[in-house]
Formats: C-alpha cells, structure tokens, sequence
C-alpha cells in the first residue's frame, strides 16, 4: 500500500470526483456513479487523515476503520458526525446525504440508469448543498 498523506487522498478525491463528471457527461451512468461515491469515500479518509498528529500512533480503531468503505463509519471516525447532524437540518442536504448513502463498494457491479446517476451527481456536486463543496470544508 502507498503511503497516503492528506494531501494525496484530497487530490485523489478531486480527480474521481472530476473523471465521474466526465463518465457522467458522456451518459456514463454505472461507472460515473461508482466515482462519484469512491470520491466521497476518498474525500471522508481525508478528513480523518486530518486528525493525525505527525509523529503519533493514531488510535487503532481510527487504523482499521481507515480501511472501511462505509461511509456512517467514515464519518463517525472523521469527527464530522455532530456537523452532520446539523447540517442534515437542512432538507436539501439531508435528501443529497440520503442519495449518497445508498452507494456502497459493491456498487461497482450494479447497472445504475441516468435517473439515478444524476441524482448522485446532483448529491455530491450542488454548489449549495452538495457533500463534496461541505467536505471540502472539512478536510
């Protein structure tokens, strides 16, 4: 496994984000629907990178949790969970929250339609009340 600073996971974060747009412009459902999500699960291990001190042992849930795809998980370990809940206040992004949690890393097998990919893409790229602009915030 590469060494992975903050710095690399939100460029990494960045790129799938900007490739599922392209797949997604170009009627690229399924996979742009995959990256758009592998993008936000970047974007969470960013977060949590954030909270470890150089030259510490971070604690070992945060190491193995690291490893997890899912995304209540990531959040938990990100220390965004209370911002969340009050974020999700907001009808607007507590439906685009709503959307993102059904993707999982399995999704890459699932044939996913254009009703469902622009919902994704809608979910995480809202200027106002996407998850990816509020990560970024974060990260």
């Amino acid at each position: 496994m590469a060494i992975l600073s903050r710095t690399s996971l939100q460029e990494a974060a960045i790129v799938k984000i900007d490739d599922a747009r392209l797949l997604f412009e170009n009627s690229r459902w399924s996979n742009a629907y995959y990256l758009y999500g592998y993008g936000i699960e970047l974007a969470l291990k960013a977060c949590i990178a954030r909270q470890i001190l150089a030259e510490t042992v971070p604690d070992p849930s945060i190491l193995k949790g690291f490893l997890d795809h899912n995304f209540g998980r990531l959040i938990s370990l990100s220390g965004l969970a209370e911002p969340l809940k009050v974020m999700r206040l907001d009808p607007e992004f507590d439906s685009r929250w709503s959307i993102l949690t059904e993707w999982s890393v399995e999704s890459r097998y699932d044939a996913i339609g254009s009703v469902t990919a622009t919902a994704m893409q809608d979910a995480i790229e809202s200027p106002t009340h996407g998850v990816f602009p509020w990560l970024k915030q974060h990260w």
